[in-house]
């Protein structure tokens, strides 16, 4: 079963955030991006997000006479359908953001860290903004930036395109004094 409680460990936090990008590694692989990790360590958090169901055996071939694994992001961690995150306890509900949590960390350090970062000149931001809205009027909302966004993701790369991500998250805010 999907625990949020097997991520809450800075190891296995960071292979999520590793195989999150899409890629399907082998724990050497794994071991070259975390090369502060003894491989041993590396093994026996690999099975524990392997138990836990957060990561799943992507393939499986013969190399030097031994078995090799590559490992990759459950599916249903990494783009959860939206029948499927209805389905989902508190607490798996909980491990699916932290895993899209941690994604979004691991692209904003990966920036952070490149050398030829600006944030003005790179167009980045990042701010939440509070608004009082009907349910209504927040799907109209959606619907105009679902129109925008399709625009330009039927672009495809060329000169002065740079490859770009739109994150977001909307929640309701709880009540305080009625309101």
């Amino acid at each position: 079963m999907v625990s949020s409680s097997a991520l809450f460990h800075p190891i296995r936090l960071r292979i999520v955030q590793s195989l999150l990008a899409g890629d399907e590694l082998t724990p050497h692989e794994l071991h070259g991006r975390l090369s502060d990790v003894p491989i041993a360590t590396l093994y026996r958090h690999i099975k524990h997000l392997l138990e836990h169901e957060l990561i799943e055996v992507a393939d499986e071939r013969r190399a030097r006479g031994a078995s090799e694994r590559s490992y990759r992001v459950s599916a249903s961690l990494a783009n959860p359908s939206s029948d499927e995150l209805r389905s989902l306890s508190s607490e798996e509900l909980m491990t699916v953001f932290t895993v899209f949590v941690s994604g979004v960390i691991r692209d904003f350090d990966t920036y952070v860290e490149g050398e030829a970062r600006d944030l003005i000149d790179d167009r980045v931001s990042f701010a939440q903004a509070d608004f009082w809205a009907t349910d209504e009027e927040v799907d109209a909302f959606f619907a105009s930036v679902m129109e925008a966004l399709g625009k330009v993701l039927e672009n495809e790369p060329g000169e002065g395109r740079r490859r770009r991500a739109l994150t977001t998250i909307t929640l309701p805010r709880p009540e305080i004094d009625g309101v």
